[in-house]
């Protein structure tokens, strides 16, 4: 995942401090967006999907841990770090019993906030990732089921005949995922439709 593709939501009432994290992070070639308080943070993360929600504990309105639920519900993918002057060993606890990703103490070094990032960042590629193979994995599985029950109705030539349109039809970038499994589905069918009218 590239930099401009991990989207980041800061949520602070202290406008110094959510402008320094703002500033530092566009810098970094981060695409970011702020809240002034966690009930707008909340309205932004019903709006947009970010892959990363920084936000203060202690706040008017919707305190973090308002923010931390309504993240994790929204788009559980999202990591997030709590920020707050008061940190206690308990709301580190609660923080990540909740779903949290991070617990940072203010006053913080804008190292530790970059690094913090940086880790997100390579959590969202290993979950990128993990979502691709299983894609794959359940894509190859079900062509094997398709090639098994093609196997079973058609005679040879029909079935290498089917498997080199099936072939040609990944080949095509023009042609979006969607309508390869659906013509694919069509494909098996007139096979199918085929062996049985062949073997009346």
């Amino acid at each position: 995942m590239e930099k401009k593709e991990f989207k980041i939501l800061i949520i602070d009432d202290d406008e110094i401090a959510r402008d320094v994290v703002v500033s530092l992070l566009s810098r970094e070639g981060f695409p970011v967006h702020s809240a002034c308080d966690g009930i707008e943070g909340i309205r932004a993360l019903k709006l947009n999907l970010y892959s990363l929600v920084i936000t203060d504990l202690r706040m008017p309105g919707a305190d973090g841990f308002e923010v931390l639920k309504a993240a994790c519900n929204l788009n559980p993918k999202a990591a997030v770090v709590i920020l707050t002057a008061y940190g206690t060993l308990d709301n580190a606890i609660e923080a990540i019993k909740f779903g949290a990703y991070d617990y940072i103490t203010k006053p913080f070094k804008l190292r530790e906030i970059i690094i913090v990032v940086e880790n997100a960042l390579k959590r969202a590629e290993l979950i990128e990732e993990n979502e691709e193979l299983r894609l794959h994995l359940r894509n190859t599985y079900r062509d094997l089921e398709l090639m098994n029950t093609v196997k079973r109705h058609a005679t040879p030539d029909v079935t290498v005949n089917f498997l080199e349109r099936l072939a040609r039809l990944e080949q095509m970038d023009i042609i979006n995922e969607g309508d390869i499994e659906i013509l694919k589905e069509k494909l098996l069918s007139g096979v199918v439709n085929a062996a049985s009218s062949d073997s009346r």
